[in-house]
């Protein structure tokens, strides 16, 4: 962009239109829980869908866990012996060391709990259409005879209410999860009982004990012409089914939330839909006084068993569920997840010392549950160790956009450096030259140990110097020295592989196929590693895009389309960029707002194969790709407009992040742009 065009203007008066239109539903909705207007306190997820004369409310916990099973370190997973299998070809054995026998009759994974649902019979009331307002929080339903049922979820009470016109009083049924067949059938298997359930004309519900977790509640009550439902872990406490109340709570936190959100106007409705829905469903699962959030946030399926077991993924999922919270300015919901993590830290030095044998390095596996205990025998997600130096990217970037130096003293610092301890004892001398002999390449195939892994992996040598320069930068702001071992690997450790193509996933393994992972790129984006200006690199880097963009979308899932959005612009390519926002929203979403990992349309990916798996991590990254449209970096240069594209002839953002504390607010008309800069 023309940076003569950038003009910082005296009187900035607001860009932004009036609060955007609502987000419309279309009823009946009964493909599934997730069609449903979606409603959070931040640990219960409500989503309510249905049709003709019933509405059902799916009610999940975010904190519902069977802690049951888990892959712990052993010391035969060890590096050097994974090096050694690695390069003899010895699957069997490699694979033996990440396998697991559950006993009879549990989990060989802990997993996260469906819980139940609340259905709301009205004889001869035919539900129309639906709206949620992301500015309030607040959800009306109109019925085809014009009546509306309001909705509202308060965070201080943590209640979801509902409030019936006069003269309509639904009969109740609570239906618990094992009175589903599929949910049922699994669960006995693994030693569930089933829940205790109560009713009487004014509540209704069920007490659910757990085979080794403390026991889950759900309960609804009814006053006058108000619903309302709570959970509770170990009973739930009394609570009013007070609509008003419930309402002021949801308009005062929300107004909150936008006060001091990120904002943006675009001229395309669909752009603006994904951006305010993505942002309100972002801090309605990550409240700073909630639970953590993982693939699905709060919103589970009440019928089956969660996808994926609901946990955090730490190779990107996690990361894209959070990304709002940068840009948007909303810093604080990023603090469950950092202390969770970090209450980890013995458990991860455990794992550090048995993986390399160092002191005071931290090892976090790709797939763990509330606890950091290890999910899955995916042994390539495991060993992953950018998932590690990730979490600390992420930890340091809260600290360069907050200012919180008290963290960074505190904790980060020491995360950081745990996390290169190890990356530096998995490294060898090889010519001169630094080198990670054996590494995966995320989601990468497993099966062949040859295959799967290889050394330098692109993703990992950028995590790598993502740490480095991190590391560095952290001491300046602490007044200390660098440690000269960050300084040598940052100098000696190649910054990618490259060959055929471009940037090689790792040394031998060009980038042959269509993938959903594009982690061999993570030094463009987001570990922004890779000076796109510099000449040496530039002809790597267009083969590169050129490679990408040759192999296509045809096994891409939802999540990777935000982040290939945010590729494009980092080169300039604006068109692209809000292409695949919309073809996210087109292929990815079902037709109540829904985000799926698997494409529920034809068309675009072959990854579509009605699993139905809903994930969080795309809606929020789709959010975060709109605000990287307005502001974005480039080898550590902010730009402006950079993912706008040409024909957006009106175009504006107030209130972005950047680095260092500053908030910006920007427009751009008929190509000349005007940018404001606050120091907060």
């Amino acid at each position: 962009m023309n940076k003569t065009a950038i003009s910082a203007v005296a009187a900035f008066g607001v860009f932004l239109s009036a609060e955007s239109a609502p987000v419309e539903w279309v009823f009946p909705r009964t493909g599934g829980c997730h069609e449903g207007m979606a409603f959070s306190d931040g640990v219960t997820g409500v989503l309510v869908w249905g049709g003709d004369g019933e509405l059902r409310l799916t009610v999940g916990r975010a904190d519902l866990w069977d802690h049951r099973g888990g892959y712990p370190w052993t010391p035969e997973q060890n590096y050097s012996n994974i090096v050694s299998l690695v390069r003899t070809g010895r699957n069997d054995a490699l694979l033996a060391l990440f396998r697991r026998v559950a006993p009879a009759g549990e989990p060989r994974n802990p997993y996260m709990l469906p819980l139940g649902r609340v259905v709301l019979k009205i004889p001869g009331a035919e539900l129309a259409t639906g709206t949620l307002d992301p500015f309030t929080g607040l959800g009306r339903i109109v019925l085809a005879d014009g009546r509306t049922v309001e909705l509202a979820a308060g965070r201080e009470s943590r209640v979801f209410a509902m409030k019936f016109p006069e003269g309509v009083e639904p009969a109740v049924e609570t239906v618990h999860c094992m009175e589903f067949p599929a949910a049922g059938s699994a669960l006995g298997a693994m030693g569930f009982p089933n829940a205790e359930k109560f009713a009487a004309a004014d509540r209704g519900g069920f007490t659910w004990k757990l085979p080794a977790d403390d026991p889950v509640s759900l309960v609804w009550r009814r006053r006058g012409s108000t619903l309302a439902v709570a959970t509770g872990r170990g009973g739930v406490r009394d609570f009013a089914p007070d609509f008003s109340r419930i309402a002021a709570e949801s308009v005062a936190q929300w107004r909150g939330f936008w006060k001091d959100s990120a904002r943006v106007n675009v001229p395309d409705p669909v752009v603006q839909r994904v951006f305010d829905y993505g942002m309100y469903r972002f801090g309605a699962m990550t409240d700073p006084g909630g639970v953590p959030a993982g693939l699905q946030g709060p919103w589970l399926e009440d019928d089956k068993l969660v996808p994926w077991n609901g946990d955090y993924h730490f190779n990107i999922n996690v990361q894209e569920c959070y990304s709002p919270a940068y840009r948007g300015g909303h810093f604080a919901h990023l603090m469950p997840l950092f202390r969770m993590v970090l209450s980890w830290r013995p458990l991860l030095a455990e794992n550090a010392r048995k993986f390399v044998g160092v002191d005071g390095g931290y090892v976090l596996p790709h797939s763990v549950d509330d606890r950091g205990v290890c999910i899955g025998g995916f042994w390539t997600g495991t060993i992953d160790h950018a998932s590690t130096a990730w979490v600390a990217a992420m930890m340091f970037k809260y600290v360069k956009y907050s200012g919180d130096t008290a963290f960074l003293k505190k904790d980060a610092y020491d995360f950081m450096k745990g996390a290169m301890k190890v990356y530096r004892a998995m490294m060898e001398e090889r010519g001169g030259r630094l080198s990670i002999p054996v590494g995966p390449s995320p989601e990468w195939g497993a099966a062949d140990v040859r295959k799967a892994v290889g050394r330098d992996p692109s993703f990992q040598l950028a995590a790598a110097h993502r740490l480095c320069r991190d590391l560095a930068a952290a001491a300046e702001m602490l007044g200390e020295k660098p440690d000269p071992m960050w300084l040598d690997v940052e100098k000696r450790l190649p910054q990618y592989t490259s060959g055929e193509g471009g940037i090689q996933l790792f040394e031998g393994q060009p980038f042959v196929v269509s993938h959903r992972h594009h982690s061999h790129m993570a030094g463009l984006y987001p570990f922004d590693t890779i000076d796109i200006a510099d000449p040496a690199a530039a002809g790597t880097v267009a083969a590169t895009y050129r490679t990408w963009v040759g192999r296509g979308t045809g096994e891409w899932t939802g999540w990777c389309l935000p982040w290939a959005a945010i590729l494009h612009l980092h080169v300039g390519n604006a068109a692209a960029a809000a292409h695949l926002i919309r073809a996210w929203d087109a292929f990815f979403c079902d037709d109540g707002h829904g985000s799926h990992h698997n494409a529920v349309r034809d068309g675009f990916t072959v990854c579509n194969n009605g699993l139905g798996i809903m994930q969080m991590d795309g809606q929020c990254a789709a959010a975060t790709a709109v605000m990287e449209m307005m502001v974005h970096e480039v080898d550590g240069r902010t730009e402006f407009f950079r993912g706008c594209p040409s024909s957006w002839k009106d175009v504006s953002f107030e209130n972005i992040a950047i680095p260092g504390g500053g908030r910006v607010s920007g427009r751009r008309v008929d190509g000349k742009v005007s940018v404001k800069k606050v120091i907060r």
